[in-house]
Parts: C-alpha cells; structure tokens; sequence
C-alpha cells in the first residue's frame, strides 16, 4: 500500500510538471507541532504512554500550476523536515501515582528526526483577486517518504490563509493548517507556512 500511495504521488507530480504552462514556483518554511508517544513499563511488565506535543520545522519548494488569475490552482510541495522526537515520559499509572523505577528508552538522547516530504493539492480561492489579494483555503496529501529509519507516513492536510501581490510576478503567500499524520497511528498538529512565489504564464 505505502509502495503504491509512493508512486502515485511521483506520477502525478511527474504529470503536473510536464502539462504545465502557467503557475507560480517559490520558497517556503515552515513552524508547528506534531505528536510524538513515549512509552514505559512498570516493573510488572504493564505497557503505559505518554503522547507528548513536540516541535516540528523545515524548508522546501513550492509550485502552484494553473494561471495565475485562476482562483483554483494545483500545488506541488517539497519540503525537507525536521521533527522533535519524544523526551523522557512523566512516569505515572492509571491513578496518577508515579511509579517506581519504571523502564523506558532514554528519549532525552534521541536527535531530531529528519524527513522528505511531497505534498500535492489544491489552492482554493475563496475572497479576492487572484492578481491582487485573496483569502484561500488548502487542501493537500502527501508522505514522508525519505527517511533514514524507515519511518515513513502519509500526510493529510486542512488549511487557510492568504495571498498577496507584492509585483506581477511576485506573491506572497502565508497559511496555518492543520496537519494529520498516520504512521501506526494518527498524529494531529497544526503547522504554519510562509513563503514567496515567482508567478509566470
């Protein structure tokens, strides 16, 4: 399934970019938070987690294909993250007390995890000029599909923000969105983007 979900996102990004002759390509970071899970154990063996709100950040590559006057437009993004992992779990059972030398790995020593993701979507113009400023709506889906530990997940993606003409061939563009991860289990965070984009017809 993750092998099929991988190639259908290579053909369609490969389809976009050969068919378009209109749209935009720029720069854009990126801020949020993710949930990550950290778990221990009792001395009896009992299996406890702790589901933990950690940072998350990157830089990539954005393009929009369609005419820039349209107010429906495709997005292509890469991005290239860097995700906080879980620290070191407050160690509690079920009532709340804290137990006794409980086992965990040491998370305190784990380094950021770092990712390649694709995203492919579509940019919804809902108020405004396209050529001007506008207030938009973003719907993407996409992977974290490189990596270096097999940590691979898909992405979807609800969000809302703006764009702004600062030329005829300059925007810029800013979004908060909220962001759905599945790898084992689902993941929610929100995640804010920045970036300017270079139009072109």
């Amino acid at each position: 399934m993750k092998t099929f979900a991988l190639t259908a996102l290579a053909a369609l990004a490969l389809t976009a970019s050969q068919t378009a002759n209109a749209g935009a390509l720029g720069t854009v970071v990126t801020a949020g938070l993710h949930q990550e899970r950290a778990y221990y154990y009792s001395r009896q063996g009992e299996q406890f987690r702790e589901t933990q709100m950690r940072f998350n950040s990157g830089i990539g590559i954005e393009a929009l294909i369609g005419d820039k006057d349209e107010k429906i437009q495709g997005i292509v993004r890469f991005l290239w993250m860097s995700d906080a992992q879980a620290t070191n779990p407050n160690t509690v059972d079920s009532k709340g007390d804290k137990l006794i030398l409980a086992e965990h790995p040491d998370y305190d020593s784990l380094k950021n995890k770092n990712s390649g993701v694709l995203g492919l979507g579509v940019q919804w113009g809902l108020l405004g000029d396209p050529s001007d400023k506008q207030i938009v709506l973003t719907s993407i889906v996409g992977s974290g599909f490189i990596t270096t530990d097999n940590t691979e997940y898909v992405m979807l993606e609800v969000g809302a923000g703006g764009t702004y003409n600062l030329t005829e061939t300059m925007q810029a563009t800013a979004n908060i969105a909220l962001t759905v991860r599945n790898r084992k289990a689902l993941s929610f965070g929100p995640n804010m983007y920045a970036g300017v984009r270079y139009l072109f017809d």
